[in-house]
């Protein structure tokens, strides 16, 4: 074997370790930098982009989440059964219960599967919607969740009032959640009737606006929680 090609199989050695190296790098580091930056990807990508977001979204990727998942609205579901159950002798509790329904209607029954449905996987949903809905960060979302649940779940959510409020509910959930925010960071008491508002925002959520959705998609519930695709002789 001549030195020229010993020196172009050294050349191709070097480039397949250099190839493997970087393959190793990128399995091992891409997934956990994704993660990293995962309030920096959807902040700048979703909340900036939405018009485009919107487009390129498809009632049947929402579909297909919520099918996937059919049991999704029940931790939502069980803090609100918990808070009423509080409210006659402990508003307070009541209020911090109702209030992580709300958040988690908001969060994991209507927007997760839109994060998904964007992103395509599932893993990296989770952690943005887990990072870009904290605390007050829900309203960075508002616009993006609000078109696509307009466009694909039938919910103007933007202009969604409850029948006895003049607020927005959008405008209520931020009521409720500054109430909340009162009461465990900083020791306040609320008013007894901010409980009764934080029942009643995710109660409307979980009982009025995610069966509209659901019914939008051509699915139905069960036991007003259990998503179904199935179709039931009458």
């Amino acid at each position: 074997m001549s030195d020229y090609d010993d020196d172009r199989e050294w050349d191709a050695q070097h480039e397949a370790a250099e190839e493997a190296a970087y393959d190793h790098l990128y399995s091992e580091l891409g997934p956990q930098w994704a993660r990293d930056h995962a309030q920096e990807l959807a902040q700048e990508y979703y909340a900036e982009n939405y018009e485009d977001a919107v487009k390129e979204f498809t009632s049947e990727r929402l579909q297909s989440y919520y099918v996937a998942h059919p049991d999704l609205a029940r931790p939502a579901r069980e803090a609100l059964l918990y808070a009423q159950s509080l409210r006659p002798s402990f508003p307070q509790a009541a209020l911090v219960f109702a209030v992580t329904a709300t958040e988690l209607a908001v969060k994991t029954v209507l927007l997760k599967p839109i994060i998904f449905g964007l992103v395509h996987t599932e893993g990296l949903a989770s952690f943005i919607t887990d990072l870009t809905t904290q605390h007050t960060g829900m309203n960075r979302f508002q616009i993006l969740l609000t078109k696509i649940l307009a466009e694909f779940g039938g919910v103007e959510l933007e202009s969604f009032r409850r029948e006895t409020s003049a607020k927005t509910l959008w405008q209520e959930i931020d009521e409720v959640q500054t109430a909340r925010n009162a009461v465990i960071h900083r020791g306040e008491k609320s008013e007894d009737d901010k409980a009764d508002l934080a029942i009643s925002v995710a109660s409307t959520l979980l009982g009025d606006v995610f069966p509209r959705v659901v019914a939008k998609l051509g699915l139905h519930l069960h036991d007003s929680t259990t998503v179904c695709a199935q179709t039931h002789p009458k």
